[in-house]
């Protein structure tokens, strides 16, 4: 399966070590028969997220550790060029997720961003071939359950 994890989800995963996304992460990484989908963009949204202080106040990760983390999921994911797209969604950032999405030919989004769930992206989306699921809901397709 060709998995995107959304910036909150890959953040998430940087910062709380025993969390659901964490777990996501790993067992995408894990079995060879799935894929990270990552863009440049989605890099960059990550490491600005996790250097932004009000993330920095509770969780401080040195340039160093946000750099080391974007190239692990730069190395353990497949990066795609963005193909762009006609607008699907409202917010520019979701947009730029949608695009790496499709052109990554992913199977799913994960993502909390209700954005994600109005039917008229969900539409969009299932024209490619794409699902939108939850961290909850995933975990469970990764692990067969």
């Amino acid at each position: 399966m060709r998995i995107l994890l959304d910036a909150n989800l890959l953040v998430r995963a940087a910062i709380t070590p025993y969390g659901l996304a964490r777990k996501i992460l790993h067992l995408i990484a894990a079995n060879p028969e799935h894929k990270l989908i990552v863009s440049s963009h989605l890099l960059a949204e990550v490491a600005d997220v996790l250097g932004r202080p009000r993330i920095q106040a509770r969780w401080p990760l040195g340039k160093d550790e946000i750099q080391t983390y974007c190239q692990y999921l730069s190395a353990a994911g497949e990066q795609v060029r963005i193909r762009q797209l006609p607008p699907a969604i409202s917010d520019p950032k979701d947009q730029a997720v949608i695009e790496a999405a499709v052109s990554g030919l992913a199977d799913v989004i994960c993502t909390g961003d209700g954005h994600f769930y109005q039917p008229s992206t969900r539409e969009f989306l299932a024209s490619h071939g794409i699902a939108v699921m939850a961290d909850h809901d995933l975990i469970k397709v990764l692990r067969g359950s």
